[in-house]
């Protein structure tokens, strides 16, 4: 059990209200509803198994899941699911187990070769897993992976909401007929 306290400075990049708002309620589903109450764990740990059986939001890391390594995933993976209508241009973290020891990320930070490459943290859905397909025998089966339409955070939403409009026009009777 650790417990985490993060703050984020962010770059409005989209001039358009709504947008600056579904970046930031992405954000926050992200850390409330995905990270809150999940295990995290490294790929390489014995315990990864039992992990995926115990909860269904196990969050699986490159490397083991310290302070930096998290900091630098919350980093990637924000910024990621703004897709660029917000900016995180730094990130702080620090946690109980880690005494409340700072830990300061931003874009002129090198993420080391785990995280550099692409991964779940790089996808902008609302994914904690790299997808794989699981083989059952005859049936190939993806796990089912949330999408921001689902979860009413869709950019589309946002032009949806301007198809509510009633447009009346006048339109002449053709009397050729």
């Amino acid at each position: 059990m650790n417990q985490y306290q993060v703050t984020v400075d962010l770059l409005t990049v989209s001039a358009d209200h709504s947008q600056q708002n579904i970046a930031y309620e992405r954000m926050k589903y992200w850390i409330h509803e995905v990270m809150d109450q999940c295990i995290l764990i490294g790929q390489d740990s014995d315990v990864l198994e039992s992990a995926t059986k115990l909860n269904d939001r196990v969050i699986v890391f490159p490397g083991e899941p310290v302070d930096q390594i998290i900091g630098i995933m919350l980093y990637l993976k924000l910024n990621a699911v703004m897709e660029n209508r917000m900016v995180i241009t730094d990130i702080e973290i620090c946690s109980s187990q880690g005494d409340y020891t700072s830990y300061l990320h931003s874009v002129k930070e090198s993420l080391g070769a785990d995280l550099e490459q692409d991964g779940w943290w790089s996808d902008p859905r609302p994914v904690w897993i790299t997808q794989k397909s699981r083989d059952q025998g005859k049936v190939v089966s993806l796990d089912r992976v949330p999408d921001w339409k689902t979860l009413a955070l869709d950019w589309n939403e946002i032009e949806e909401q301007d198809r509510d409009s009633v447009v009346f026009a006048n339109f002449k009777k053709d009397e050729t007929e």
